[in-house]
């Protein structure tokens, strides 16, 4: 059984990425093709695709036995069909320079992993997103059991959860993993998302940085995993939600979606807009982002409307600001929910 919940961790959480990640990154520049950048794209597509089938289910009144047959079912068939087509962009995947400066970067990962599972806080989220999770898993139900008494829910307020579908991410996993959603979510997740937080550093430090100063891209990733790990000196602290709760939904939109965002507007600005499929993995990012917190649907679009504008400013592309509405339009599909779900 152990055997088994490894390697459907391994499955779920590095080989399904890896192979759905291929689908954008293939189209980016070979030096934004990186491992990092594969799994974090794939990463967040298999949340966005995981939302997406959740809200359906979720309206069609299902339950999570047949969310889980669906979702294992359509993330493999588009992880197969990414892979076939993607292949050969295996072959260019870019490697980083493995000298002392990117090694002395691995150590502060490394760190940061072993640290935040011997330190991790948990606070009030830890028993709604681990209640939930349990719950979902052990009844089948989706938002409908108050996982402190048990009983029906029927209060409107707690309606405002309903786009996120963290909690029910994560009973998802556990029930294809057979563990524990305490010990998935606080020891296998959080690691995992923390290592992906770190590859979108490097990857922005690979933006800033061109060839010429290829020295400094390590010394950038590592100071900013430093000024992380320097911070947490208490549970009151910023970094708390990158190092010791980095699974929970609104930590995952601190480490993942905020960074990742930056990274995509940079890459805007570097080729002044003309990649398309980057507009395309904000509609993805949009959608991803939501399932970890309703509260995306402001902060990140906020954040690409006006990023989109300053980018535009430097490039002189008005094009720049233009591509980027289609690409929130996914957010105004979720404030509509967002309003439904409240009346």
């Amino acid at each position: 059984m152990i055997a088994i919940s490894i390697l459907q961790c391994i499955l779920y959480l590095f080989v399904i990425p890896f192979c759905m990640g291929i689908t954008f990154t293939k189209h980016f520049d070979e030096k934004y093709n990186t491992v990092g950048n594969i799994l974090t794209c794939g990463f967040l597509s298999e949340l966005a695709v995981f939302q997406v089938l959740f809200l359906l289910f979720y309206k069609l009144d299902r339950n999570l036995a047949e969310l889980t047959w669906a979702s294992s079912s359509i993330l493999f068939v588009v992880s197969l069909v990414s892979i076939i087509f993607g292949f050969k962009s295996i072959k260019k995947i870019a490697l980083p320079k493995f000298d002392l400066g990117f090694l002395v970067f691995v150590l502060f990962s490394v760190y940061m992993v072993v640290m935040r599972n011997l330190q991790g806080v948990n606070d009030g989220d830890d028993s709604f997103v681990i209640g939930n999770a349990l719950t979902t898993l052990t009844t089948n139900y989706f938002y409908k059991i108050d996982y402190y008494t048990g009983k029906f829910i029927t209060s409107t307020s707690y309606s405002r959860h309903m786009l996120a579908s963290n909690s029910i991410f994560i009973a998802f996993l556990s029930k294809v993993t057979f563990i524990h959603p305490a010990i998935l979510a606080h020891r296998i997740l959080g690691s995992f998302v923390l290592i992906l937080h770190n590859a979108i550093i490097y990857n922005i430090s690979v933006l800033l940085f061109d060839d010429k100063k290829e020295k400094y891209r390590s010394v950038f990733a590592s100071f900013v995993s430093l000024m992380t790990i320097w911070d947490f000196h208490s549970y009151l602290t910023d970094s708390t939600f990158i190092l010791s709760r980095a699974w929970q939904g609104k930590a995952q939109f601190v480490a993942l979606s905020i960074p990742f965002a930056i990274m995509l507007l940079l890459m805007i600005g570097e080729n002044a807009g003309k990649k398309n499929i980057i507009y395309v993995f904000i509609a993805v990012l949009c959608t991803a982002s939501v399932s970890m917190t309703p509260v995306a649907i402001v902060l990140l679009t906020l954040s690409l409307a006006v990023g989109s504008v300053c980018v535009g400013i430097a490039v002189k592309k008005i094009g720049v600001i233009l591509k980027m509405i289609p690409a929130l339009s996914p957010m105004a599909a979720f404030a509509v929910l967002f309003y439904l779900f409240l009346k």
